[in-house]
């Protein structure tokens, strides 16, 4: 799926002129960084810990390595998985930032003047106004998709743990139910964030996931302000 940004640019310069497609056009290209950076930080992590999580690497040396294991391999395992921390956090909080630049974009797209300071385009008073005019209900439904679900919320309270608490580490998780390379996690633990318990979740599948979601209601919503615009 495509979101045609030249097309939302020349009709937010022809419908509002040029300060709105001042404001508009780096919320454009940071949706579009922030994605790019998000891709980038997880694939770097998980060529960092390939090696181990493959069928290449015994399951019982990985085993003792994790849990017994000293000298030069040991160091090389935590020094990757230092490397790989630093990408998946990276990952996180561009994901994180993605549906909150969207808040901006909206906001400046349609050259809403409901806010009184910058500070006040957020994600949760952009739903607000646009709850309230039904000519973006299809915009309010999409951004709702996004927003209310399970996964978002667990990147929500990723994000923000790790950016005003403490980083949620990571760790390597066997799994007994399963065989060869499948046998081997790397998994964020479980963790307790205003009052809610997340459970432990595979890294891997956690943020491939999130991000093939989060970038297809991102174009879905971006095609949706385009038709609005036309």
């Amino acid at each position: 799926m495509d979101w045609n940004l030249k097309e939302l640019k020349e009709n937010v310069l022809r419908k509002h002129g040029k300060p709105a497609y001042a404001s508009l056009t780096p919320c454009l290209n940071s949706i579009v960084e922030r994605q790019e950076f998000a891709r980038y930080h997880y694939h770097e992590a998980k060529e960092l810990m390939q090696s181990y999580m493959d069928d290449s690497y015994p399951e019982m040396e990985l085993f003792r390595l994790v849990f017994t294991g000293s000298g030069p391999q040991r160091e090389e395992l935590e020094d990757n998985k230092f490397r790989a921390r630093a990408h998946i956090v990276g990952c996180v909080q561009s994901l994180h930032s993605v549906s909150d630049i969207l808040a901006h974009v909206i906001y400046y797209a349609f050259d809403l003047s409901h806010a009184k300071k910058d500070r006040d385009i957020s994600l949760g008073k952009i739903r607000k106004w646009l709850g309230a005019n039904q000519n973006f209900k299809e915009i309010k439904e999409g951004l709702d998709q996004l927003v209310d679900h399970d996964d978002y919320n667990y990147l929500c309270a990723l994000a923000n743990y790790s950016k005003h608490r403490s980083i949620v580490s990571l760790s390597f998780n066997f799994n007994l139910r399963r065989s060869g390379a499948e046998m081997k996690e790397l998994v964020f633990p479980s963790f307790t964030y205003d009052a809610q318990c997340f459970r432990a979740r595979s890294v891997n599948d956690f943020l491939e996931s999130e991000f093939n979601r989060e970038t297809r209601l991102v174009f879905e919503i971006g095609n949706t302000i385009n038709k609005l615009l036309r």
